[in-house]
C-alpha cells in the first residue's frame, strides 16, 4: 500500500511540475480556446441544432451530471487532483493505462481540441487547456460548452439533440428522471443507449442517483421514486 501511494504522490509532484512548465504551451494555444464557443456553435449549425444556454436547461440535469461527472466542478481549477490520484491508483492496479479522473473541463478541451488516445502526454496536455481555459471562462460557460457539445449516443450531440432524439422535447421541459438518465449516458453513450439497452441504461442512471445521494443532493426516498418513474421514450 506504501508503494502504491508514493507512486501517486510521486506522479501528481510531476504532473504539478508538467503542468508549471506547460504554462507557454497554455499560451500557445490560447486562441483555439478563445474560439471553443465558435467551434461548438458551428457545430450546433452544421447538425442543425439550437445552442441552449443554462437557463434553458432543467436544472437537475447538471446537478446529475457533476455529482457523476465532476463533483468539485464549481470550485476546482480545470483539474482534480484527488480524481488523478484515483485514477494513478486504477491504473497502477489494472495494470495499464486505463485514463479516468478527468473533470468536465477537461473532457471538453479534449473533445474540442485533442485526440482521443490514452496517454500521459495527451493526458498531461489536456490539464494544461483545462486549466487555462477556467482561467479565461466562467464556470456556466464552460458547463453550457459542455453540455452543447457531449456525446448522448445515439445519433445525439448536444442537450438539445439528445431531448429530442430521446424524448421529443426540449431540455426546460425534461423530467427529473429523463435528466439523471441523460446525465449518465456521455460516460459509455452507446453501451448504455435506453432505446438500445435499456438495462444498462437504467444501471447507469442507478449510479447516477447514487452519486447524488451520496453528495447529499438527493433523499433515498426521492431517488428510488426516480428509478421507478418511466422515461417516457419516443
Amino acid at each position: 500500500m506504501r508503494l502504491v501511494l508514493a507512486l501517486a504522490f510521486t506522479v501528481l509532484f510531476f504532473a504539478v511540475a508538467a503542468l508549471g512548465v506547460g504554462t507557454a504551451y497554455a499560451l500557445y494555444r490560447r486562441p483555439q480556446l478563445a474560439e471553443l464557443s465558435q467551434r461548438v456553435h458551428a457545430e450546433l449549425t452544421a447538425q442543425a441544432s439550437p445552442w441552449v444556454p443554462l437557463s434553458q436547461i432543467q436544472p437537475m440535469l447538471p446537478r446529475a451530471l457533476l455529482a457523476t461527472e465532476d463533483n468539485t466542478f464549481w470550485t476546482n481549477i480545470g483539474i482534480s487532483f484527488e480524481g488523478i490520484a484515483r485514477s494513478v491508483l486504477i491504473d497502477f492496479a489494472s495494470g495499464s493505462f486505463v485514463e479516468g479522473g478527468s473533470t468536465i473541463t477537461q473532457q471538453l478541451v479534449r473533445d474540442q481540441l485533442l485526440s482521443q488516445r490514452k496517454t500521459i502526454p495527451r493526458k498531461l496536455e489536456e490539464m494544461v487547456l483545462a486549466i487555462a481555459l477556467t482561467r479565461m471562462d466562467s464556470k456556466r460557460e464552460i458547463l453550457a460548452l459542455y453540455l452543447n457539445q457531449v456525446y448522448f449516443g445515439h445519433g445525439a450531440y448536444g442537450i438539445a439533440a439528445a431531448s429530442r432524439v430521446y424524448f421529443g422535447r426540449t431540455p426546460a421541459l425534461l423530467d427529473d428522471a429523463q435528466c439523471t438518465l441523460l446525465a449518465g449516458l456521455p460516460q459509455a453513450p452507446s453501451l448504455d443507449d435506453p432505446l438500445e439497452n435499456p438495462t444498462a441504461a437504467h444501471r447507469r442512471q442507478a449510479e447516477v442517483i447514487g452519486a447524488m445521494e451520496a453528495a447529499g443532493g438527493l433523499t433515498r426516498a426521492r431517488g428510488r421514486a426516480l428509478l421507478a418513474q418511466p422515461w417516457q421514450l419516443r
